[in-house]
């Protein structure tokens, strides 16, 4: 035999013996770990080679909570574009007709977009706001419904405004509510140290006045009506409601950069924003109905195979419907990374020490870095994204754990330590 074969034949012996090793200390440190106790899948992979380096039960399904949220993020990018679709508007002789859009940074103050308002102060004609001939869900399915009073349950609306939450403050010992329409419907106080919301009504108690109170966030129930009272709060003149379909001639008026939008919907994990943009991307598409509607839509009109296996019902992963998978993630995550690039993503993902919530995680060296996007409720937590180990290295993961009968906490404290190993 040649000296050739020989020379081959050496370098397949090493490589499958480097392998074997990697493996093998990859295996030990799985075993070692408490993610081995847990229903978890796990699925890490070499960023430029697309060499797996661990792999546990990567094509089962589990719950994926908030990282459901970068299904949405990659839909949003491939079907919207750059801008906010904001609103639709079509005027005739005597009528200003406009639809919602679904853009969920209208007068709210997180973002100070008054456009519409805006528009429809410099009209003389009669407002009228066009609300959907059906109904759109106010809740995802699958939702917790005593969450109803939690600022990340935010109802979901064709034309929401102020994020569709009301704020409470203290402000020299008075109660003080933004925005002030919502002043009068507060019903009365309790011992209770929270605002507490009617479950099926904007009504609030509010807790025994104290000056050190800070501003609490309470969702409050939407419909088309309130929706053109609010509107004729702020404009001082009437608005009419009519349900009526969108006009074939109706303009969209686009205002802002969807990178606002994401930033805090990855950073902060922003539920309300998340859902908004599924409607954002039917309304770029006429694609009418709510978030089951827009994703049977969006499972026929994209070419991502992961979206024909996943069950994916809602936008931001607050239903336990939801079931992906890690290989779905990684797809998710190198289909982002080909669109946006590496700078661009370190700054739209939260980074660990850094920004959003990853921001307390502290890892052993600043050479160690993730940019990644958590998900957590009850029994949960998953993380998926990138790690720079301390030679440069990078590597795309996704680690899904559920049915943890332990804090969530410490399911994080488990998946950084096991991510650890890709020094």
């Amino acid at each position: 035999m040649s000296n050739q074969f020989f020379r081959a034949l050496g370098i397949f012996l090493i490589l499958t013996s480097v392998f074997s090793c990697s493996s093998t200390r990859w295996n030990h440190s799985f075993n070692k770990s408490p993610l081995s106790t847990l229903a978890s899948g796990i699925l890490i992979q070499e960023l430029n080679s697309g060499k797996t380096v661990f792999s546990h039960q990567a094509d089962q399904f589990f719950m994926p909570a908030s990282n459901a949220k970068l299904a949405t993020f990659l839909m949003a990018h491939s079907f919207l574009g750059d801008s906010i679709p904001s609103f639709a508007y079509h005027e005739v002789k005597d009528s200003l007709f406009f639809w919602g859009t679904g853009d969920p940074t209208q007068l709210n103050p997180s973002f100070k977009n008054t456009s519409l308002i805006d528009y429809l102060s410099k009209s003389a004609k009669v407002l009228v706001y066009c609300a959907p001939q059906k109904e759109i869900p106010p809740l995802g399915s699958g939702w917790s419904w005593d969450d109803y009073n939690d600022s990340y349950s935010a109802e979901i609306s064709p034309l929401p405004l102020y994020g569709n939450l009301v704020g409470f403050s203290v402000k020299n010992q008075q109660w003080e509510t933004a925005p002030h329409f919502f002043k009068s419907a507060i019903s009365g106080s309790h011992s209770i140290n929270y605002v507490i919301r009617d479950r099926l009504k904007n009504e609030f108690t509010l807790p025994a006045l104290k000056s050190e109170w800070k501003i609490q966030h309470v969702p409050f129930v939407t419909s088309a009506s309130l929706t053109a009272k609010l509107l004729a709060d702020t404009l001082k003149k009437n608005v009419v409601v009519q349900r009526k379909a969108i006009n074939s001639s109706a303009k969209i008026q686009y205002v802002g950069l969807l990178d606002s939008l994401y930033v805090p919907m990855l950073h902060n994990s922003d539920n309300m924003i998340a859902e908004h943009l599924l409607l954002l991307i039917g309304a770029k598409n006429q694609w009418t109905g709510g978030a089951q509607e827009i994703i049977a839509k969006l499972k026929k009109e994209s070419n991502y195979e992961f979206l024909k296996a996943a069950r994916w019902v809602d936008g931001s992963g607050l239903s336990r419907y939801n079931l992906f998978r890690p290989m779905d993630f990684i797809e998710i995550l190198r289909a982002l990374h080909q669109s946006f690039g590496m700078d661009k993503l370190q700054l739209l993902l939260p980074q660990t020490g850094k920004t959003g919530t990853l921001k307390s995680i502290k890892l052993k060296s600043d050479d160690h870095i993730i940019w990644a996007k958590s998900g957590s409720f009850s029994n949960t937590y998953d993380l998926s994204g990138f790690f720079q180990n301390s030679k440069g290295k990078t590597y795309v993961f996704s680690i899904m754990t559920n049915l943890a009968n332990h804090s969530v906490s410490q399911s994080k404290r488990d998946v950084i330590e096991f991510l650890k190993n890709l020094d």
